[in-house]
């Protein structure tokens, strides 16, 4: 099995074998879902053949004995030629290309997975496995998060999903619940999690619908119209904080209120000085970009 990289090379099904998984490379979570895209790509390819424009992706790795040619994407497709062939598909060969030896190593491969994903996406959870990899070679979040075009709350979002409870799991695999929405039910209700989110489901069906909502949660509908009151609600605890009566409230009714309005005070100051900055920066952005563009003239 020899070939260069990135060219496109069609070896005999006999060769099948050859191809290895190394463990850690394939994140794939075997369910029905799983279990019927091989099933309609198997279908496919026993009507037309395994497309060359889907080609199987290796990279070489010498061991003890020779090379090897390790599976880096691909692995649904390998299944289901498998799969076509036991049932008697007259395939002869199949389309593979090799990775660059040089300038690659696992932790790229790794995060293809993902970002140069060719086939069916993969799920929140297997993604999240992705996520955890990357971060067991010493990868950073926010590195984890440039590789795989996410923002550095989705990845600290998948690094703490990893470890929700098997039945919270399956539900993000079939999509019945957004990380979101599963973290913050597992923040606020720990070892509840589990039945709130199962019970949200319950309700969500008998709506006709497939994915649980906050509004489907039990207590659901109140934060919602707690939180479309929020501003009426500060502007109210501001107008009590500076009335002359304030002060014959309880000591600690008073400190909690205040409390309350300082953290949001300082909330809003930090947010307009986050403002303000990444204004003066797009401004000097500007300024420098023009600079730029009249030396260019000159020249």
């Amino acid at each position: 099995m020899g070939a260069k990289a990135r060219d496109l090379w069609m070896p005999a099904v006999s060769e099948l074998s050859k191809l290895r998984v190394m463990e850690g490379l394939n994140v794939r979570v075997r369910d029905a879902g799983l279990d019927q895209h091989i099933r309609e790509l198997a279908d496919n390819m026993k009507q037309i053949g395994f497309k060359s424009s889907k080609p199987i992706e290796v990279f070489i790795v010498e061991e003890e004995g020779g090379s090897v040619a390790y599976v880096s994407d691909g692995h649904c497709r390998i299944e289901a030629l498998k799969l076509a062939l036991s049932e008697g598909a007259p395939i002869t060969n199949f389309p593979v290309v090799t990775l660059p030896t040089k300038g690659i190593g696992l932790e790229d491969i790794v995060a293809g997975l993902v970002a140069n994903n060719e086939g069916r996406r993969l799920s929140t959870f297997e993604t999240a496995l992705v996520a955890k990899r990357l971060l067991s070679y010493g990868w950073s979040p926010e590195r984890i998060g440039e590789r795989l075009h996410f923002g550095p709350v989705y990845v600290e979002q998948l690094l703490e999903v990893v470890a929700a409870p098997i039945s919270i799991i399956e539900m993000l695999q079939k999509g019945e619940v957004s990380v979101g929405l599963a973290l913050e039910v597992m923040r606020k209700h720990r070892g509840d999690a589990v039945k709130i989110l199962q019970e949200g489901m319950a309700t969500s069906v008998k709506k006709g619908k497939k994915k649980v909502t906050k509004a489907d949660i039990p207590g659901g509908r109140l934060d919602k119209v707690v939180k479309s009151q929020s501003k009426p609600l500060y502007e109210a605890a501001k107008n009590i904080s500076k009335d002359p009566a304030f002060e014959q409230l309880s000591e600690e009714n008073r400190s909690l209120l205040q409390g309350l309005l300082d953290e949001i005070e300082k909330k809003e100051k930090a947010a307009e000085d986050k403002a303000r900055k990444a204004e003066e920066k797009a401004a000097q952005n500007a300024r420098e970009n023009a600079a730029g563009n009249e030396e260019a003239q000159v020249a």
